[in-house]
């Protein structure tokens, strides 16, 4: 089952430019959590479709589905362009950031509003 599992994170690792922006990876005991950012939701569908991803996934759930030695959530998040933002002080390019890129905070985008391509409203 391990070998399965660690051919489906060393495949999405990099990311393979199959739309795959950036992919992040977090350890915390007794959980392994693999988030993943994408170009495009047709993007994911494809590769989730693709023949390596079909196969490695069909194998590791014939094997999973019967124990509770691993279990597995699934979330997707639609977002537009401008509808997120990711603030970082201090701290390496990761997430949001890494995937989409970051912006300097300055007085033309000094409130999460103007970050977010929302009008500002008048007391």
């Amino acid at each position: 089952m391990a070998d399965h599992l660690g051919l489906w994170i060393t495949d999405n690792a990099g990311c393979n430019g199959l739309g795959c922006l950036s992919s992040e990876n977090f350890f915390k005991l007794p959980l392994t959590f693999m988030v993943q950012y994408w170009g495009s939701e047709e993007e994911l569908h494809a590769y989730s479709k693709g023949q390596k991803h079909l196969s490695a996934w069909k194998t590791f759930n014939q094997k999973a589905r019967n124990s509770d030695a691993v279990g597995i959530y699934h979330e997707t998040y639609l977002i537009s362009p401008g509808q997120s933002e990711s603030i970082y002080v201090n701290m390496p390019e990761f997430g949001l950031a890494k995937a989409l890129g970051r912006k300097a905070i300055i007085s033309a985008n000094s409130s999460a509003r103007q970050r977010l391509n929302k009008q500002e409203q008048s007391s």
